[in-house]
């Protein structure tokens, strides 16, 4: 189930939280400065932006199970794209990456994925994360580590075959981690690279 919601003052329980979350941008303080300007992480849009071109969209049962929920902002303009997942790969996310929900620019040039994949709780978040890259032939160009609204990440900007530029963004919930994408052809990534920040910044489980 998803619910899309314009983002206006007052309409949502906890908005204004959300709000001087996303402003704030990670757990640090007003006067943080960021690591890297192709990776926005700070104060990366204006209250007023937010309300004018925004949408919070919860995903409260993803694939019909509850205990999957997210909610994170993105532009209004963006689309859903449908996703269809097989039994059988839904049975083991332990061994396979399952998406959750993918939202596409109108031009259709860059994309926001969100998937997750069971891993034990034994495991180090950041080990996980490496070995994840490499097997997948994703170059690190620079990462950074923190937390994002209340939950610890490793926050990577990637080369990917294709001449694209990737920002992956990956957290642990109990037995689960889950990855924010945000993808572009290399040329066109600093058209959305506020974009992808602010999907990042903002997810958080339902």
């Amino acid at each position: 189930m998803t619910d899309r919601t314009s983002i206006r003052k007052g309409k949502l329980l906890g908005i204004q939280l959300l709000f001087a979350a996303i402003m704030a941008g990670t757990q640090g303080t007003p006067a943080a400065q960021e690591s890297f300007p192709d990776m926005p992480t700070y104060n990366i849009f204006a209250e007023e932006e937010l309300q004018r071109d925004f949408l919070r969209i919860e995903y409260k049962e993803p694939l019909d199970r509850p205990e999957l929920g997210f909610l994170l902002l993105v532009p209004k303009a963006w689309e859903e794209v449908p996703l269809t997942i097989s039994r059988e790969h839904l049975e083991h996310d332990d061994d396979n990456m399952i998406s959750l929900a993918l939202l596409r620019s109108p031009e259709r040039e860059a994309q926001i994925e969100i998937a997750y994949i069971r891993v034990p709780p034994t495991v180090a978040l950041e080990k996980w994360a490496r070995a994840y890259l490499e097997g997948n032939n994703l170059e690190i160009l620079h990462f950074q580590t923190g937390a994002f609204s209340g939950r610890q990440v490793f926050d990577a900007l990637l080369n990917a075959q294709g001449e694209y530029t990737v920002r992956m963004t990956i957290s642990r919930h109990g037995d689960k981690i889950y990855i924010v994408s945000g993808s572009a052809p290399a040329s066109r990534y600093e058209k959305y690279m506020k974009v992808f920040g602010l999907a990042v910044v903002s997810l958080r489980k339902l």
